[in-house]
């Protein structure tokens, strides 16, 4: 049985505020499903980067997998709160906690900093964290709900996705990422499929550098 002290069950919550900041370049639209295999594209600093089609998006699904040398507890408080942007959110503009439901689930709303010639969206997303303590996992599900926060100044952005902390020791966790968004608007997958892979080992890189301080 994976046992927590009061201060480390405080500290497991924070992974449930996870945010997808990354997913700015990881495009497509409907629920996670295996429509083909996992292709490696990026296998660098010992973090792979995979994609996938998909049969109902001409956009790529992005996966990345890699190995953090801290605790479940320091990556969970790396995610930040979800309130103001964590400093591995590479292009987060602004985020703020709308409602929380619970200790592991809430509803934030996002800005996101798209670089030219994209113009910045907004998001709602719904984040939902699950704890296996047998395991020594947490899971955490992300899926926009625009419901919850009105039309705003930005083009809204739907996503999709899921965090996997997996640990490996009380010192090592293995962490996966998987992702897809639909940006919205007139963009062409000629223009974001190819920036998939390094987008998202920029995050997950200073992610983990972050979580090893």
């Amino acid at each position: 049985m994976w046992r927590t002290s009061n201060k480390k069950a405080g500290a497991l919550h924070l992974i449930g505020l996870a945010l997808p900041l990354t997913i700015a370049l990881a495009v497509s639209a409907t629920p996670l499903a295996a429509d083909t295999e996992w292709i490696l594209q990026k296998d660098e600093e010992n973090i792979q980067l995979y994609t996938r089609s998909v049969s109902d998006s001409p956009f790529l699904e992005v996966k990345a997998t890699t190995l953090i040398n801290a605790s479940i507890e320091k990556v969970a408080q790396t995610f930040g709160y979800g309130d103001g942007c964590s400093e591995w959110q590479t292009m987060c503009k602004s985020s703020e906690v709308l409602s929380k439901v619970s200790e592991t689930e809430r509803y934030v709303y996002l800005v996101l900093d798209l670089p030219w010639p994209l113009e910045d969206r907004d998001m709602v997303i719904h984040s939902s964290g699950q704890i296996d303590r047998d395991a020594r996992t947490v899971t955490v599900q992300l899926k926009s709900d625009s419901s919850k926060h009105p039309l705003q100044d930005y083009m809204r952005a739907e996503s999709h996705g899921q965090y996997k902390i997996n640990g490996l020791s009380d010192e090592q966790v293995e962490f996966t990422y998987i992702m897809r968004t639909d940006l919205g608007g007139d963009v062409s997958p000629d223009i974001i499929n190819p920036r998939l892979a390094a987008s998202m080992h920029r995050d997950v890189a200073k992610l983990r550098a972050l979580a090893e301080k």
